[in-house]
């Protein structure tokens, strides 16, 4: 028996149903699929978050091939994600310094003088020992004895004066308060022309106020305005303004490298010469204060100016670098030790120096090509300590043995012409 034909009507319905089966069946496998891809994408996660919880991103992007030992990593050890933020959206740069500031900035206190009628400053300071003992420098302190500490938390405590250093401008005070933030100390030879530095301070009254720069030079001698030298300074062009004075230089590892002193400004602002004084200088200065209250160096009682080549072709000198010497002490250390000065008074510059007296070649076997290496040799010594002093006279070397060293003082020190 014959079927009937399937009418068009019938044919569409099946038709129909086929292409709704299809699609509910591609449905169901996508979303199957989409299903599935979720409970990996689950998994992963938690074990991604186990792998962080146990070793922290570096280990996650270890475990994922990254040559981590290629990565910096501040000495804070900033994490992948800072604050809820990406560690995308600040560069490499940028999170040091970010880094840098939270870790020093509770070191840092600014100093008001306790007297409204003294000749202080406001500056900032270090904090060097959790018991309290804060460096800076000595024009911050001026002539004042008491002062205000105001520390980063916003408390304050009242601080004396320890002693001071005014060849090298620091000074210490001691703050009534103990269990302090002490700064990270680190070393001058961290830093290389070009690398980066941070200062913080309270650049006219804007507190803890962060600038970064670079190491411009090493080993700058600066003369003050009292006619002082301080040798061997760090020279930077961070943005150094009053109210920076006393704070530390920073290097990028995020150690104190030195302690910010002074600008270099015909206007008395930054104009990107600024000069910090190297930590390691900054630290026996301190603990030599600590102890004592004072700061002893040894000194070579002589009138001495910086040899050049005008002075050395006037004078037919066989050396064209080192110190001669104008004059000496009579019955000083430097005269009775065997160093001569000159004869023959001439006019140089603003000055009259005597020509003919002994040239200062090395000092303890030390090279003296000029005042850096002078200043720099008797750095470390302390008066009545007896130095070998290679001297060029009459055309030949000279070794005069265990010449007697004086004091250092501001007076003397100033005995030199440039």
């Amino acid at each position: 028996m014959k079927k009937n034909p399937k009418t068009p009507r019938e044919i569409i319905i099946i038709a129909v149903s086929v292409v709704l089966a299809v699609v509910i069946f591609v449905l169901l496998t996508l979303w199957t699929r989409v299903l599935t891809k979720a409970e990996q994408s689950e998994m992963l996660r938690s074990a991604l978050s186990a792998v962080i919880e146990e070793k922290g991103e570096k280990g996650l992007l270890e475990a994922a091939g990254v040559p981590v030992d290629d990565i910096h990593y501040s000495y804070e050890d900033l994490p992948l994600f800072a604050d809820g933020n990406p560690s995308w959206e600040f560069t490499d740069e940028e999170k040091r310094g970010i880094a840098i500031y939270r870790k020093a900035s509770p070191s840092v206190v600014q100093i008001v003088s306790a007297s409204e009628l003294s000749d202080a400053g406001q500056g900032a300071g270090v904090i060097i020992s959790p018991d309290g003992y804060i460096v800076t420098n000595r024009h911050v302190v001026g002539t004042s004895s008491d002062f205000t500490v105001r520390f980063y938390d916003g408390s304050i405590a009242d601080a004396s004066l320890v002693g001071s250093d005014s060849l090298l401008d620091i000074a210490v005070i001691k703050a009534d308060r103990d269990n302090l933030d002490a700064i990270d100390i680190g070393s001058s030879s961290e830093l290389v022309i070009g690398s980066s530095v941070y200062a913080i301070g309270h650049p006219y009254g804007y507190t803890w106020s962060i600038t970064r720069g670079i190491v411009s030079g090493l080993d700058r001698m600066v003369f003050r305005d009292n006619g002082a030298v301080i040798p061997s300074l760090i020279q930077t062009d961070a943005f150094i303004n009053p109210g920076n004075s006393g704070g530390p230089l920073i290097s990028s590892s995020g150690h104190m490298a030195g302690l910010v002193s002074s600008i270099y400004s015909r206007s008395g602002s930054a104009e990107g010469i600024s000069f910090a004084i190297p930590v390691e200088r900054v630290m026996d200065a301190a603990a030599s204060i600590i102890d004592t209250g004072s700061v002893h160096r040894g000194w070579l009682d002589i009138l001495s100016v910086e040899l050049n080549e005008q002075i050395a072709e006037y004078s037919s000198l066989p050396v064209r670098k080192g110190i001669l010497v104008s004059q000496v002490v009579p019955g000083g250390g430097a005269d009775k030790g065997g160093i001569r000065g000159g004869n023959e008074a001439v006019q140089y510059g603003q000055s009259i120096i005597y020509l003919g007296g002994d040239v200062i070649i090395a000092i303890n076997g030390k090279s003296i090509d000029g005042y850096e290496d002078y200043f720099s040799a008797l750095f470390n010594t302390k008066p009545g300590d007896s130095v070998d002093v290679t001297v060029m006279r009459g055309g030949k070397e000279t070794v005069l043995k265990g010449v007697k060293l004086v004091e250092q003082t501001e007076d003397n020190s100033r005995w030199l012409v440039r």
